[in-house]
């Protein structure tokens, strides 16, 4: 699966956008947009959606993805089965 950081180093590539114009657009230093860029950092969802914006992209596919890192990092040390449980039951919950 490609990461986020590639996708948005990809996208800004092919629009012709330098990372240090992207970086002033959603206000972080261009060291911070390099490190996500790289994987290494990762974006709040504010700057997720300006960024979605800025390159075009779709922001409801990367805020579900955004929410699925979230999850894996907070049960990083459990099951793949455990983890699907407490989303469903999440899910689940809102649903009643």
């Amino acid at each position: 699966m490609t990461k986020i950081g590639d996708i948005i180093r990809l996208k800004r590539i092919e629009m012709g956008i330098s990372q240090k114009e992207l970086a002033s657009q959603i206000g972080v230093d261009v060291s911070f947009l390099c490190k996500v860029e790289k994987n290494e950092k990762k974006l709040s969802l504010e700057k997720l959606e300006l960024v979605s914006f800025i390159l075009k992209l779709s922001f409801l596919k990367y805020k579900n993805e955004y929410y699925y890192d979230k999850i894996n990092s907070i049960f990083e040390n459990e099951k793949e089965d455990y983890k699907f449980m407490i989303i469903n039951n999440i899910i689940n919950k809102n649903n009643v």
